[in-house]
């Protein structure tokens, strides 16, 4: 396979995480991320903020929907480097 740059990895985070890859388009994301410090991070961060998700989340089913469909959407847009509509974080 040929090279991944860091920008396509970190479109294909959210999947590698959510194991929504094919074996081969997953190793070659984990060949990139395990020999690139920066996407590392971001795959670390990813796989640490879903398993703290998976935690909290257990044993409640009482979650109102456009608040699951609001924080995958965030997800979503952040992973994509877009900002959804509503109020931004001030730097």
């Amino acid at each position: 396979m040929s090279e991944i740059s860091c920008e396509d990895v970190l479109h294909e985070i959210e999947h590698l995480v959510d194991g929504e890859l094919d074996a081969d388009q997953a190793a070659h994301l984990e060949h990139h991320i395990s020999a690139c410090g920066s996407c590392f991070g971001h795959a670390d961060f990813r796989r640490k903020l879903k398993e703290i998700v998976r935690i909290k989340c257990q044993g409640t089913d009482d979650t109102p929907e456009h608040l699951l469909m609001a924080v995958r959407e965030r997800l979503h847009a952040e992973g994509m480097g877009q900002h959804p509509p509503g109020p931004q974080p001030q730097a």
